[in-house]
């Protein structure tokens, strides 16, 4: 199994090298139909990277909301003051 080491930048993690296991697969694009070979970690691709080159991660689109203060319960009058 060939490993090789990818940089990963994230927001809320310090930046940092991760070991991932990646396979090689050899297989027949369902677009054009090419006997092709393709190096992946995940699961078989079906195109080949001339039909459907590899992207970056989508960028997440929704903001961070704030956190709604919580209403409190009172059991008496003398808690209010």
């Amino acid at each position: 199994m060939a490993s090789k080491l990818v940089p990963v930048r994230e927001y809320t993690v310090k930046a940092h090298k991760r070991l991932i296991h990646t396979r090689v697969f050899n297989f027949v694009c369902k677009e054009c139909g090419i006997p092709t070979k393709r190096e992946t970690y995940g699961p078989r691709p079906l195109y080949c990277e001339k039909c459907r080159p590899p992207q970056a991660p989508k960028k997440s689109l929704m903001k961070p909301q704030k956190a709604k203060p919580r209403p409190m319960i009172y059991k008496s009058k003398t808690d209010l003051d």
